[in-house]
């Protein structure tokens, strides 16, 4: 039978009708979230535990107050608190970021906004597993232009609160999911009922981001968001996963097993310089029949897709990224964004998602020499197969998996 975790407390906030700044899309975000929260079938808080402060109730003293008594809450031996933020991220003139309540005023973030500095704070005392929540970075993306002057969306759109807030995290058992990276924006469809990021959450949460039938982990959430929202947003949107956190630990409380829900589209893409004859033709001939041999599907192009969207695409809907380094493949600039892309995302999961092999014996520079694994230079051939062997034992497996 299915029941709530007593250990466990969220507050959810959510602003679009600010008071003295630019107005946002309204969205059904707030009830969402608390829906899934709340709900015995996906991640069972206790509805009592749940508090909700949404548009005029949001306010800088509000919001402080709930934070206050919701780290009260997390007594409990293994309690886990939630922390949703949907509205506006700034920054005043000294650089600081802050969110902003239904109350913040512009050129007085300091007293009427919350910094990122006074929020991790406060988060900090809160034991146990922490997950932050915050669909706010850069959001002027989600404004509605018929509201706003392009003076007013060049106002609210200053903010790097999630760079903010990573920096100033002290606490082990912390995860944050951010909506866009710091230079982004967020997006919400006319359309739809919620923001893009935050519907794909939900979605994740409610089963489509588990990949074993188990309950959702935040890495496997934020594997399903980094997919799902690049691509329904044209590529305009990239979510970031920041954790401080030892495991990987569950979001939902799942009552029975559900079906697995396949994340990515392939196993593998392997970036290389497709420009070097040896390179491609010892990757279609050796290389890439051996992993499909162990039944490994990899990621192709027909005669016209390969391209830098393309790679984009391939890179976010494929499990693993194997990057074969040559000389010729690091003076390619195109080439190494792709990997760079790889990497950061390598970094931000804490997942191995990346692998780097070399293929040649070359000096490699010191932002990619600690990602590289196996050693696969014609040099090396007589190892060959003990080193397919272990890159074959890890792509058998999901990257949150040891």
């Amino acid at each position: 039978m299915a029941t709530t975790d007593p250990s466990s407390q969220a507050l959810i906030v959510g602003v679009s009708r600010y008071q003295y700044v630019g107005q946002l899309q309204p969205t059904l975000d707030v009830p969402g979230v608390r829906e899934v929260l709340v709900s015995p079938d996906y991640c069972a808080y206790p509805v009592e535990r749940v508090s909700v402060l949404d548009e005029e109730e949001a306010t800088h003293d509000s919001i402080l107050r709930e934070l206050k008594a919701l780290c009260a809450k997390a007594k409990a031996p293994g309690a886990r608190t939630f922390f949703y933020f949907s509205g506006h991220g700034g920054q005043d003139a000294s650089g600081a970021s802050y969110i902003l309540p239904v109350d913040a005023r512009k050129g007085q973030y300091a007293t009427t906004a919350i910094s990122a500095r006074d929020l991790s704070q406060l988060l900090d005392q809160c034991p146990g597993e922490l997950t932050v929540v915050l669909d706010c970075c850069r959001a002027a993306g989600m404004v509605d232009k018929d509201v706003l002057s392009d003076e007013a969306i060049q106002d609210v759109e200053l903010g790097a609160f999630d760079d903010a807030f990573r920096n100033a995290i002290q606490s082990k058992g912390r995860v944050v999911f951010a909506a866009s990276r710091a230079d982004g924006k967020a997006f919400a469809s006319p359309d739809a009922p919620y923001g893009i990021f935050t519907g794909h959450m939900l979605d994740g949460l409610r089963g489509a981001a588990s990949t074993h039938g188990g309950d959702v982990t935040v890495d496997q959430l934020f594997n399903y968001l980094q997919q799902r929202v690049v691509l329904s947003s044209g590529k305009a949107q990239r979510p970031v996963f920041i954790a401080s956190t030892e495991a990987f630990y569950p979001l939902t409380r799942y009552p029975r097993a559900i079906e697995p829900s396949p994340v990515f589209d392939k196993d593998v893409y392997i970036s290389y310089d497709r420009e070097d004859p040896a390179m491609r033709e010892w990757v279609a001939k050796v290389f890439q029949p051996r992993l499909e041999s162990d039944g490994r599907s990899v990621w192709d192009y027909d005669g016209l897709g390969y391209n830098q969207f393309a790679v984009e695409e391939a890179i976010v809907k494929s499990r693993y990224t194997v990057v074969l380094l040559t000389a010729s493949y690091l003076k390619n600039r195109f080439l190494e964004f792709a990997t760079t892309n790889s990497v950061l995302q390598a970094v931000e999961t804490h997942t191995p998602r990346f692998i780097a092999i070399s293929r040649e014996m070359i000096s490699l520079p010191l932002w990619i020499r600690a990602f590289v694994g196996l050693d696969m230079t014609p040099q090396k051939t007589m190892n060959f197969e003990y080193n397919i062997e272990r890159l074959l034992k890890r792509l058998r497996k999901q990257p949150e998996e040891r």
